[in-house]
């Protein structure tokens, strides 16, 4: 098992690793066909996005269905008037628009009895699956990049205005912020380095975890362990590591029990795995790039793990994921979104993949972001 596989599926989700090589490989100047790559990424995708909805905030009161209806295909006329919006003006809309679907829908379901192909409902849908091409349409509409992504993501999630989960990320940050200060231990080289780790999670699985204090333990002394990880990571490139992994969900199945049976909340087992997870996509995205300006990185097998890597961020964090973040953390999220440009035209370079398609990713995952809205 590869070093990417590993990082993709221990620290980031669920991704489809098979399916992203597709993408690579579509990419490749000299490819015969295949699999359409916007069709890959949204395989890709449909695991991870999340169903938007709206806080309610500022919806508005409609006397009957017919007005309700008038007033969405009224959205709709002022939709495909417009043309080149730019990403402030596109966050902006789609939350209006989910202020206003929240308001028709809750008065057609006030005064109708739901049937599936009756007045107002058959037409609701036709108005609302016409909003979403015109919102797709216009998430195209000009060339994104992936700080125009993460803006998108970041503006119109549905967490945005819960301020419950951002008092409680505000009282978690300092726990996370603290981890980066753990020291690096990697004496004995990258094999003591991995017999370390795993032995770690080997007796972490057996133990398991028993309450909030374990949990923490559990999450520090990791982060000690992955540190020393990513010192060796372009070593490991074509290592066996696939106990790692396995033992690692392991030990996550481990804390999502505890909080089934109690021994701590699952508030916290939520917000605590997110943030975990949002922490390793960053370090493993951090570390790729560092790695490739130092030059560490040489052949190609391990170039196209670490494109991956670098995009996993942007392909794999969920609305609560994004929801998480800390300042600190979306500070260094637009910087690695900053820095992808010059480090994909490079690795298109080197790897002879199609420079175009590649600068063309971050307006293919807005369209199906925008689309599972």
């Amino acid at each position: 098992m590869t070093t990417m596989k590993y990082e993709t599926q221990l620290f980031g989700g669920q991704t489809n690793l098979h399916c992203m090589k597709q993408i690579l490989q579509n990419a490749k100047l000299n490819s015969h066909g295949g699999i359409r790559l916007a069709i890959c990424i949204a395989t890709v995708f449909a695991v991870f996005m999340l169903t938007a909805c709206s806080d309610g905030n500022g919806t508005k009161s409609f006397h009957s269905s017919d007005e309700a209806i008038r007033e969405y295909h009224g959205f709709l006329t002022n939709l495909r008037q417009s043309d080149k919006v730019t990403i402030q003006s596109l966050a902006k809309t789609i939350n209006e628009w989910r202020v206003l679907d929240d308001s028709v829908t809750s008065c057609i379901l006030r005064d109708t009895v739901k049937k599936a192909h009756s007045y107002p409902f058959a037409v609701y849908r036709e108005l609302n699956d016409s909003i979403h091409i015109e919102l797709c349409r216009m998430a195209i509409s000009k060339q994104r990049t992936f700080h125009d992504l993460l803006y998108l993501r970041e503006q119109t999630s549905s967490h945005a205005g819960d301020e419950e989960l951002q008092q409680a990320v505000k009282e978690v940050q300092p726990f996370f912020a603290s981890l980066d200060s753990l020291p690096i231990y990697n004496k004995g080289g990258k094999q003591a380095v991995l017999k370390r780790y795993l032995l770690f999670l080997q007796k972490s699985a057996k133990q398991g975890i028993h309450g909030k204090e374990d949990l923490l333990a559990f999450i520090k002394e990791e982060h000690l362990h992955f540190k020393s990880f990513l010192q060796y990571l372009p070593d490991f490139a074509d290592d066996d590591i696939g106990d790692i992994r396995r033992i690692t969900e392991q030990c996550c199945r481990e804390i999502l029990r505890a909080a089934d049976r109690k021994d701590l909340s699952h508030k916290d087992a939520m917000i605590y795995l997110s943030m975990r997870t949002n922490l390793r996509l960053l370090r493993n995205a951090q570390a790729a790039i560092e790695d490739l300006k130092s030059g560490r990185v040489k052949d190609e097998h391990t170039m196209h793990a670490y494109l991956l890597m670098m995009m996993q961020p942007f392909m794999t964090m969920d609305d609560l994921s994004v929801g998480v973040l800390s300042d600190k953390d979306k500070a260094d999220l637009y910087k690695i979104a900053d820095a992808l440009p010059k480090e994909m035209d490079n690795l298109a370079k080197k790897l002879h993949l199609d420079k175009q398609r590649l600068s063309d990713m971050p307006i293919l995952m807005m369209k199906i972001y925008v689309t599972r809205l």
